[in-house]
């Protein structure tokens, strides 16, 4: 009677641990998340007047990390942008 019940234990502790185990692999063997990272950066730059000569203001939002601004906007802005690669980038799949 005692080997029955140790038999079942076993049995039972030999299904537990092969589900973990199943789920375990399961869970480490899928696709990685998609990344929250955006497509680009993009820096704007504020300049006093229409000649372009005195940066006023500059609003920055990079690829990673925190956005960062100093200074005043104007309607006298340049903008650029820079990929950031990954899956949004044509030439980086």
């Amino acid at each position: 009677m005692l080997r029955q019940i140790l038999k079942r234990r076993i049995l039972f502790a030999s299904v537990i641990a092969s589900v973990i185990l199943g789920i375990t692999f399961s869970i480490a063997l899928t696709n990685n998340p998609a990344s929250a990272k955006p497509c680009f950066s993009l820096l704007k730059e504020y300049y006093s007047d229409a000649t372009y000569s005195v940066e006023v203001g500059e609003q920055w939002w990079p690829c990673v990390g925190q956005p960062s601004q100093w200074g005043t906007t104007s309607q006298f802005m340049i903008s650029s942008t820079e990929g950031c690669g990954g899956a949004c980038d044509p030439r980086n799949p």
